[in-house]
Order: structure tokens, then sequence, then C-alpha cells
């Protein structure tokens, strides 16, 4: 038997009836009516609002006896970003009613609200789960399609989930739920966004909000997650001046609506990040720090990912010994994330790929340049500038197709090693898009080391600046000069002009400088 179809607005008759039922005490007669009215997927057939209202008038309780109101009481504290609650009713020992395969399938959705960490037991469960479903109910095929694509996507499984996700556009739009449609355009933007296929996600973000505007339904935060991603395509395309602002203010409603666990990573990830580009390492941890606490609010954990995001600073700003440490602290546990994937193939420093096994290499046209970026690294620490700057150029052609910025950004030192010859666009051969792309590459790695107001009071010069940052790290002349691509000698020559500007005489005194006049203009 087919599921009635959802309505776009709530029967203000059939509610009422429901709620009169249990208002008189009639409870098995309104257990038959909600039933018949959706049941646990009722919420999507007549909306949030109205669910919230029959769960008020539920004896007190009844969750505890009655699988179907549990699921319908889960589906709703998720929706409000109470997961951890509805785990908690989930795992209540007392729980007086025989579990059924909905049970699993509730357990399912909760899990991915939470970003719980899976073992292949449980992801073989759920897989099965498939078999076991009720037939005929489009909608929750579409639910459990929509959940696999989630959990396939926290396990790098990029190809499968893009199958899940197929599966549950096919699912609800046989249930005729462009609601919940435009939901599965997200995560596949999402997925597109983290392979660094930008067009196509773009197609997917707006296919998303018309999908939004005719349906017409708004349950809580719909625009914020369709403005999250529009945000991360804007960084993966180096628009960064408006990300921190509005990523704040995203992620703050993050805690009380609608989300995913690796929606959230993705703001922390672009806040954190653009902040760093913008105005530098004290802002961005702060922002991070802020990221991960409303994270644990939300999701009721912590996430490996944001030790990675710090350690993707640390390595910026050439703290190796600290990036290594947190690098090692976050792979202890498995990461469950594509995203964390994406950060992981950054901190794997000037080693070039296997260009045989694969390893490192990941996947989409993201995944491509960062293994020439990588390569390019590997010549620079030879000092094969010539090879670098050639690693360099083919990274800028595969990526004028998307118009990716950030993986530059992120991989800066190995641009700006070469960014004079970059910039006159002779490599790009008359293509004038390429041309274009590399002077604004160039441009953007160039302000991407901002200067604390502080110190650009001193008078100090952007290369001035990077050896100030990579001596605060302890690096020795030796390790400065191999990441910035300069020599010992102009090092030294630095070096002589930061004592000088200082009034230091020693590596100890000017450091201890710095942090003080740091510390004054904080306080």
């Amino acid at each position: 038997m087919q599921p009635p179809a959802p309505c776009t607005h709530p029967s203000h008759g059939e509610e009422r009836s429901i709620l009169d039922r249990f208002t008189a005490g009639d409870t098995s007669g309104a257990l038959a009516a909600f039933r018949i009215c959706g049941g646990d997927l009722y919420a999507l057939r007549h909306g949030y609002e109205s669910l919230g209202r029959i769960l008020s008038a539920t004896p007190e309780d009844l969750w505890r006896h009655d699988e179907m109101i549990l699921g319908a009481l889960c589906t709703y504290l998720v929706k409000q970003g109470r997961a951890g609650r509805a785990r908690a009713h989930l795992d209540d020992p007392t729980l007086g009613f025989e579990k059924t395969v909905l049970f699993d399938f509730y357990d399912l959705i909760v899990s991915i609200h939470l970003g719980d960490v899976l073992d292949d037991t449980r992801l073989t469960h759920w897989i099965q789960l498939e078999q076991r479903l009720p037939l005929d109910e489009p909608l929750r095929d579409g639910l459990y399609y929509n959940s696999m694509l989630i959990i396939l996507v926290r396990l790098n499984r990029l190809g499968e989930a893009q199958t899940m996700g197929r599966r549950a556009l096919d699912r609800y739009r046989d249930a005729g739920h462009a609601y919940l449609e435009h939901f599965i355009h997200l995560h596949l933007a999402d997925l597109n966004i983290v392979q660094g296929q930008l067009r196509t996600a773009r197609r997917h973000v707006d296919t998303a909000e018309h999908l939004l505007r005719r349906d017409g339904r708004r349950f809580g935060n719909e625009s914020d997650l369709i403005a999250i991603l529009r945000l991360a395509l804007d960084y993966e395309t180096g628009r960064l001046a408006h990300i921190p602002d509005q990523a704040d203010t995203l992620r703050a409603r993050l805690v009380t609506g609608d989300s995913w666990a690796e929606l959230f990573l993705q703001v922390a990830r672009i806040g954190t990040m653009a902040t760093y580009f913008l105005v530098g390492r004290g802002a961005a941890l702060q922002y991070l720090e802020r990221c991960q606490a409303d994270y644990g609010r939300r999701h009721g954990a912590v996430s490996p990912s944001f030790l990675l995001i710090e350690a993707e600073i640390n390595r910026l700003d050439w703290r190796w010994e600290a990036s290594q440490w947190a690098r090692t602290v976050a792979t202890r546990t498995p990461l469950q994330s594509a995203l964390g994937a994406v950060l992981l193939d950054n901190l794997r420093g000037p080693v070039a790929p296997d260009p045989e096994t694969g390893v490192g290499l990941g996947q989409g046209p993201r995944a491509a340049i960062i293994s020439e970026l990588r390569f390019a690294a590997a010549a620079r620490a030879e000092g094969r500038t010539s090879v670098q700057r050639r690693h360099v150029e083919r990274a800028l052609w595969i990526a004028v197709e998307e118009g990716h910025m950030a993986p530059f950004l992120e991989h800066r030192d190995t641009v700006a090693r070469v960014s004079a010859r970059l910039a006159s666009g002779r490599f790009a051969k008359g293509h004038r898009q390429l041309e274009r792309m590399a002077r604004r590459t160039c441009e953007a790695v160039r302000r991407s080391y901002p200067i604390p107001e502080q110190l650009r009071a001193w008078g100090l010069g952007a290369q001035q600046f990077r050896v100030l940052t990579a001596l605060r790290s302890g690096a020795t002349n030796k390790q400065i000069a191999r990441s910035l691509g300069i020599s010992e000698a102009t090092v030294k020559y630095h070096l002589g002009t930061l004592f000088r500007l200082f009034g230091t005489q020693r590596r100890g005194q000017l450091v201890e400088k710095i942090d003080e006049i740091l510390k004054s203009a904080e306080n």
C-alpha cells in the first residue's frame, strides 16, 4: 500500500482529531489516527510544528511504550538540534516495547546527526537494513539512502555515496517530496566541494534553492544550509573577505538548528582558514575554539578534524613539531570525514605522492591540484626551482577550469617562491583566463601573509615577517631558507634587519620582544 501523498500544509482537521483523542484519554484511537497520517514520518508530511503539538499532547512516557511515537520524537529532536537527547531516548534501558527494524532505522537517523564513530559491524548492519525495511514506502527509502549517503561520505567512499544520492533523489521524487529532494542536492554539493568539482556543486546548490522555493515549506534553517555551501564555494575560489563574519553567524545557528556533522566541519574549516589568511594566527585559533565548543554542544562529541585544522595552521606557520603532534593525535582514531581526508592530504608535507600506488592522491580535481603542489614542494626542498615552477604551473592548468584558489593559499610558500614568473603568465601560452588566474593567485598568496597591525607600525615588510614567523616557530636558518625558498645568506640579512629594527642582538631576545609587543596589543 502506498503511503498518503505528502501535504504542503498540515491538515488542521487531522491534527485536531489526534489531539482531541489524546485529550479524551483515547490513546489507542489517537495512535491509530496518527499512524494513518504518517506515524513516525508524520513531520515530513504535515510539518514539525504540527508534530510538536501532537507530541506535547501525548501521555507522559508514551515514547517508552510505543516505537512509532519514539521514532517521531527522535525525528523531532534531531530537527531541533537535540540529537544527543534523541540518543538518550534510544538507549533508555526501560523501553517497554519489542524493537523492530524501524528501531534500527531511528538509530541510523540519530547517528548521522551526532556524527557517531562507525565500526565495520555497525556499517554492515546498516547496509543490510535496506533489505529489511517495509516495502512500498518511498519516503522511508529516500531517508535511508539519504542517511547512507552521509555515512559513505564520512568514510570517504565517495563513488558509493553518489550512488546513494541518486537513489535518494529517485525515491523522494516518487514520494513527491521536493523539500527532501532539495536536501540531497545539498549533500551532493558538499561532496562535490570536497572533491573540487565546483561547477557541479554550484548547480546542485542552485537546484536545491529552486526546489525549496517550489515546495514552499520551511521547518527551520534551510536557507542557512544553502548559505553555508555558497560560502564554501566562495572559499574555494578565493573570495574570503566576507566569510569570517558570515560563517560565525551561520555556525551559531547550526547549534540549535538542522545540520549534519560534515557541514559543521565545513563551516569550521572555511571560517578558520579565511580568518587566518585575512587576519592571522591568533584570531583564527580563537575562531576554531568557538567552533569546537559549538560542535560539542550540537553533536555531543569531539571531532579529530578540528585538530587537523589546527595542524594546518601550524604547518602554514612553520610550526612543524606542533603540526605533526596534532596530526598524530587526530589520526589515532578513525577520521570518518571526507573533509578530514582533505585536511590530512594537505598535511603530508613536501613528500610527493606515489603515482604508482596513488597514496595521497585522493579523488577529484582538488586532490590533483594538491598532488602537483606537493610535487612542487618536494622539488623546492631539493632546490630544483624550475621543476617546482613547472608543477605549480600544472596545478594552475588543472585549477583554471573550476576556478580553484584555496589550494594555492593552503600551499602558499610553494607558490610564493615562483610567483614572479607565474604572474607574468608566459606559461599560459595565450590562454587569457589562465593568465588572469595566475595573476590573481599570486596576488592572493601575497595578501595571505597578514602582518599584525602592531608589527606593521614598526615598518615590518612581508618577507621579514615570514622570516620572523619561522624564527618564532624555532626554525634554524637552514630550515627557514628551505621553507621560504631563499638562501641562508638572505635569511641572515633579514635577521640583521630585524635585530636593528627591534633593538635586539640575539634570536631569543628578538622572539621575546615580538611576544611582548603582541601581548601588550591584546591587553
